[in-house]
């Protein structure tokens, strides 16, 4: 089964760059010969990838975090045909570049992000949550909780394939983003002491910002302060 791109550019966050098959060890036995004490205190180089975290298996997936407003069981958002419909008549429509077999995750060229739908089965015909994160993590936290003209172009135009109410959908993102800042701002995070989420809802459907403030790692590299993408659920 193919991951969420949304849940793919979380767990790159959460190894700051792309997997190796090395490991950076932080501590062994005393009992070490000269050369492998070289090699664990040899600092980490720029051009090499470096891993924060242990790869989870699809059979071993983390608990999600406790939102306040976490469903148990999910809800149609649109249906699959519709939501196709509308983004072809979006202007959205032309910043694919590539849409894969079954019209259900999409690169979008211009602006560098990723969309995402998911749905009950293989091929679901209604949509119970749609995924979009923006560039890649490295080159996003460049900007930081900013966001960006392209991603607020992105955002607007996936609610409104959503709603079908383009100015609705410009005052849920508006508000959406205002109260992600003071989330930052005060630094308020989730229990994993990191991640930063708000939302609207509306007609019942959840529209979600997440973020990121890890400042406190030991890797300098996996050090991330960044506004991570959307989610309607």
């Amino acid at each position: 089964m193919v991951k969420l791109i949304f849940i793919a550019m979380s767990l790159s966050l959460a190894s700051c760059t792309s997997l190796s098959t090395s490991k950076v060890i932080a501590s062994e036995p005393a009992l070490l010969q000269d050369d492998k004490q070289a090699m664990i205190n040899e600092p980490v180089k720029s051009d090499k990838s470096v891993i924060c975290y242990e790869p989870t298996g699809y059979d071993n997936q983390p608990i999600p975090l406790d939102t306040g407003v976490l469903r148990e069981n999910p809800i149609n958002v649109v249906s699959k045909e519709l939501f196709i419909k509308r983004l072809e008549a979006s202007p959205l429509w032309e910043k694919v570049s590539r849409a894969n077999l079954f019209k259900s995750d999409f690169s979008l060229n211009d602006i560098n992000g990723f969309l995402q739908t998911s749905g009950d089965g293989p091929t679901p015909k209604q949509i119970n949550k749609i995924s979009y994160s923006p560039l890649s993590a490295k080159q996003r936290n460049k900007y930081g909780h900013q966001l960006l003209d392209q991603e607020k172009f992105a955002m607007t135009e996936i609610a409104n394939i959503v709603i079908d109410d383009h100015d609705k959908a410009a005052e849920i993102l508006d508000q959406l983003y205002q109260q992600y800042l003071v989330k930052v701002e005060n630094n308020d995070v989730l229990s994993d002491g990191e991640t930063l989420h708000s939302y609207v809802r509306y007609n019942g459907i959840l529209f979600e910002i997440w973020g990121i403030n890890r400042t406190n790692h030991p890797i300098k590299e996996c050090n991330l302060t960044l506004l991570t993408g959307l989610t309607i659920n």
